[in-house]
């Protein structure tokens, strides 16, 4: 690391944390000069300014079978980032979500002395509790995107603050929020996933909906593709029967294309935030492997799987899980939203709109971490 520059380790393990942590990067160099920033990242990253150490996708995976699999290639992972964060002495390390990889890894941090600052929180308050000690131990603070995570830290004893969350950032500057796109009113958006064996469980139940839907109520379909999962939907629609309404989209114009829809199928995370910014009515799924789900029962503590109907605080969009996700339910789901069941759904996204606060997070979470690194910026706006 150049004398007297200041330095950052940034951990990125999934496609959303990418995102998030490549606008915090943008919004820290402008607070820093002379940043150095090096780990773990996606392209979104990666394009910011990292330096990587390791690519996100050397830890994207889903389900807990899946994970022990690949164990020993992420063991050698975490050893790389440790060696040489024990090289470059960082000022701070922020860590982004991925708390399986993160918090053993903010263990290692600890002992070379690096604070660990933690940003999009880990979801403690879902499952795994009991990891809240562990937080304790390892974080100096844990920088919040969903409005209700703080008052869960606090009761533990450990320092938190919302800071907002970073997509309401990414749609302003898209000039999409408040939604101002004109809706298709036969447009259905399919939302499979950020990692791949989640476009793997959900998109199958997603085409087989698709065809139970006469073409008079759903006259075109648009397969919104994250980044990094375009091979993945290739080689899953191509085991699958085609659909000629069907289109993929990809690139900078996905959102506008999602918000024009009438309604989406959607998995249970980021997506639903997205199209509840948007407005557009959706049906979340979520479905795991066999012993995945069975674990999961076991450990998961919320009332609802969508993200979106956590902050609702209610059921403001249909869930279907595990068995549930089938063509069939899912296209008498939609049949029931097509045929005026949006309204409601419509007056309950707007609450969720509200919770989700201004636009500014990546800025309000890039001043939190300058301080970690001396450098005072100018205050802004709060969530």
């Amino acid at each position: 690391m150049t004398a007297g520059a200041p330095g950052i380790l940034l951990v990125a393990g999934e496609v959303s944390g990418d995102m998030h942590a490549g606008n915090l990067l943008r919004e820290l160099t402008a607070c820093v000069p002379g940043l150095e920033a090096f780990g773990i990242g996606g392209d979104r990253l990666e394009a910011a300014g990292l330096e990587l150490v390791a690519h996100a996708s050397e830890l994207a995976h889903m389900g807990l079978v899946e994970v022990v699999r690949e164990l020993p290639r992420i063991r050698r992972v975490m050893h790389r980032v440790v060696d040489v964060a024990r090289e470059r002495r960082p000022g701070v390390a922020v860590l982004v979500d991925s708390p399986d990889f993160n918090l053993r890894l903010a263990r290692h941090l600890g002992r070379l002395g690096i604070p660990v600052v933690l940003y999009v929180s880990p979801q403690l308050w879902a499952w795994r509790r009991g990891r809240i000690r562990v937080v304790r131990r390892v974080a100096r603070e844990v920088l919040c995107i969903l409005p209700f995570e703080v008052a869960f830290y606090e009761r533990s004893g450990v320092p938190a603050r919302h800071v907002g969350h970073p997509l309401v950032d990414d749609l302003a500057r898209e000039g999409l929020v408040p939604p101002a796109v004109d809706r298709r009113p036969d447009r259905l958006a399919l939302l499979p996933g950020s990692r791949e064996m989640e476009v793997r469980q959900l998109l199958p139940a997603m085409m087989g909906a698709l065809s139970r839907l006469p073409e008079s109520r759903i006259g075109e379909a648009v397969l919104v593709a994250a980044p990094g999962m375009e091979g993945t939907i290739s080689s899953v629609l191509a085991g699958l029967p085609a659909d000629t309404r069907l289109r993929t989209v990809t690139g900078e114009g996905r959102r506008e294309e999602l918000a024009a829809a009438r309604l989406a199928l959607t998995a249970s995370g980021t997506a639903t935030l997205e199209c509840a910014l948007l407005d557009v009515p959706m049906i979340v799924g979520y479905r795991l492997r066999g012993l995945s789900y069975l674990l999961a029962r076991m450990l998961v503590r919320v009332p609802h799987i969508g993200l979106v109907n956590l902050i609702a605080r209610e059921r403001a969009a249909p869930e279907l899980v595990q068995d549930a996700w089938s063509p069939e339910r899912i296209a008498e789901e939609a049949m029931a939203i097509l045929d005026g069941g949006d309204a409601v759904q419509r007056e309950r996204l707007a609450v969720v709109r509200d919770r989700l606060g201004a636009p500014g997070a990546s800025r309000r979470a890039a001043e939190a971490v300058a301080g970690y690194l001396g450098v005072a910026t100018p205050p802004g706006e709060g969530p």
